[in-house]
């Protein structure tokens, strides 16, 4: 069995620097007076980039979270299209990846075929 304790620590860190903006931003939530803005459509502009860091990091966060369980049942570092071990370069640079690097490319090729067929 591999150790992944390093990478388990990693998931941890990230983890916690997660949850502290997702809760640093929640807490201000509410407060959309910003100093500066002139304004109700730049309150609005700034409320929606603040939403999307947040939807970004709240996704980020149940990534790491599935990640950390995997690790707890045994199941981490492979694939879960096809099986494989997923390498391990690829879960030092992204600890929460759930597919092999052959995988990740082909569910890229489907995606790009899907936005662009006239391309492919």
């Amino acid at each position: 069995m591999t150790d992944y304790s390093e990478i388990k620590a990693k998931l941890l860190d990230k983890q916690q620097e997660l949850s502290g903006r997702l809760k640093a931003t929640q807490a201000t939530e509410g407060h959309e007076v910003e100093e500066g803005l002139d304004s109700n459509a730049q309150l609005w502009e700034v409320s929606e980039v603040r939403d999307g860091l947040d939807d970004e990091a709240a996704e980020e966060l149940n990534q790491v979270n599935e990640a950390l369980a995997r690790l707890d049942a045994g199941g981490y570092g492979f694939c879960k299209s096809c099986g494989d071990e997923i390498g391990e370069m690829r879960l030092e640079a992204l600890p929460y990846a759930t597919l092999c690097i052959d995988c990740a490319e082909g569910a890229e090729e489907l995606v790009k075929e899907a936005l662009d067929p006239d391309e492919y």
